[in-house]
């Protein structure tokens, strides 16, 4: 099967459930290979292997259905999908009427390098408990927290940029790395400050959560990338070993921002941000 934008995908069935990865990607081909191992009992040649690829590539293309694809969060028929990243590839559906894990979600998820599992959710809890983790005392600002994290879990924008900062030694960057563990937990959660547009745009498309760790500065330049990210954006460059054609990037994402100095100065920044001061 294929994006809207064109990528070719491939699903499969691995020990009971399906999974979703791009057939231009190590996955499809490492899945192939072990497939043509099983049945031959030797490796296939990488022409081959190739020659392979490629036409399920143009199967997908030509043939094959167009599914949106998802990083952690989907919407169909609303009901909101959170991917849990586990190895069944299970997901949560919360409706109106409450939620549910299913085996097997109706939307196309892929995996990220660098994704990793949300704890399986049990009925029973309470926001209360947060506090416990994180130095913020204020009631109002607990009120944005917990708005802001709500908000991050749905798969449509607009989202708000939230703002931290505080003195050295207010555990920012904790705080920070412990909201997004709540709804993207990775690897790598927290990230320098990006070199340019299409820097952001790579950490956007293959993650949920953009957080920008202990920014001395604000430049007006990545100001307002971060504004055109929260209320949705796009970006398009030449594509590696191509002429002409283009690679597009489109994401909207939740963004956190941490630093000591007042990091929302800018008029847009400001309208699109909430701060919390630790």
């Amino acid at each position: 099967w294929h994006t809207s934008e064109g990528d070719p995908y491939l699903t499969i069935t691995v020990n009971g459930h399906r999974e979703h990865h791009r057939l231009r990607g190590k996955q499809a081909r490492r899945w192939l290979a072990a497939q043509f191992y099983a049945k031959e009992q030797k490796g296939p040649g990488s022409q081959a292997l190739q020659e392979a690829l490629d036409v399920l590539e143009g199967q997908a293309l030509f043939e094959g259905a167009e599914h949106p694809v998802s990083v952690r969060l989907a919407l169909q028929d609303d009901t909101i999908f959170l991917d849990l990243g586990d190895d069944t590839w299970q997901a949560v559906a919360v409706g109106a009427t409450g939620w549910r894990i299913v085996a097997e979600p109706p939307v196309y998820f892929r995996r990220p390098k660098g994704m990793l599992p949300v704890p399986t959710p049990i009925a029973g809890g309470t926001v209360a408990e947060l506090w416990t983790f994180l130095n913020i005392t204020d009631a109002n600002d607990r009120r944005l927290i917990v708005s802001w994290l709500a908000a991050a879990l749905r798969p449509t924008g607009p989202y708000t940029v939230l703002n931290l900062s505080g003195e050295q030694g207010t555990a920012k960057s904790t705080t920070t790395r412990v909201l997004v563990a709540l709804v993207d937990p990775r690897t790598v959660p927290l990230r320098a400050a990006p070199k340019n547009d299409h820097d952001l745009m790579i950490a956007a498309v293959n993650g949920w959560v953009v957080a920008l760790d202990n920014l001395s500065s604000l430049p007006e330049g990545l100001s307002n990338s971060i504004c055109r990210l929260a209320t949705g954006s796009g970006l398009s460059t030449r594509e590696l070993y191509s002429d002409g054609d283009e690679a597009l990037f489109d994401a909207t994402r939740p963004v956190i921002i941490n630093g000591i100095k007042d990091l929302g100065s800018k008029g847009d920044l400001l309208d699109r941000a909430v701060r919390v001061t630790l």
